[in-house]
């Protein structure tokens, strides 16, 4: 086709036909893309709203400059406390069930499946804190790859810019 008969076309078509192939199309498209972002955002306002549990796992693992860190940003609803798991998983039977937990790493800790199974029914997002190198352990690698709310920092800042994008992605629990 030829540039005049493509002209000669757009020139002859009503306005029914702009408003049928070109604008409800576009609309329409424009509107669903609207639609979905808006669903992303009251998601991470909903998701910013969880509670932030810091737990340890060992002595070793303070977690306190990452928790600081975290309560520096005023973003977060962090727990004041940090929860000692190195015993039983018990204690989070008292947690809610829209939470995060940040997980101090030891290569010493046998509980790790067992946390992601009582995480893993109610969507609760775990981030593990290791220094980089720390995780040599294969089965520790497989548990954590192996839930997809699942994240592993190495450092304070990480942890925040981390947790953000959890944030974003992580559906609602409707179990409350």
């Amino acid at each position: 086709m030829d540039k005049n008969a493509i002209m000669t076309f757009f020139s002859q078509l009503s306005l029914s036909h702009w408003l049928l192939v070109v604008f409800l199309p576009g609309a329409t498209g424009f509107f669903v893309y609207f639609w979905k972002y808006l669903k992303a955002q009251f998601r991470f306002g909903r998701n910013l709203k969880r509670n932030v549990y810091f737990l340890k796992t060992s002595e070793a693992k303070k977690l306190s400059v990452e928790k600081n860190t975290l309560a520096q940003l005023k973003l977060f609803n962090l727990d004041p406390e940090i929860k000692d798991i190195a015993e039983n998983l018990k204690e989070l039977q008292l947690f809610k069930k829209q939470a995060v937990y940040i997980v101090g790493y030891d290569a010493k800790y046998d509980k790790y499946k067992e946390l992601f199974d009582r995480a893993r029914p109610a969507n609760i997002p775990i981030l593990i804190l290791a220094n980089p190198g720390e995780i040599t352990s294969r089965e520790h690698w497989n548990i954590f790859n192996g839930y997809i709310y699942c994240d592993v920092a190495n450092s304070a800042n990480r942890t925040g810019i981390i947790l953000m994008g959890m944030m974003q992605i992580v559906p609602r629990h409707m179990g409350r």
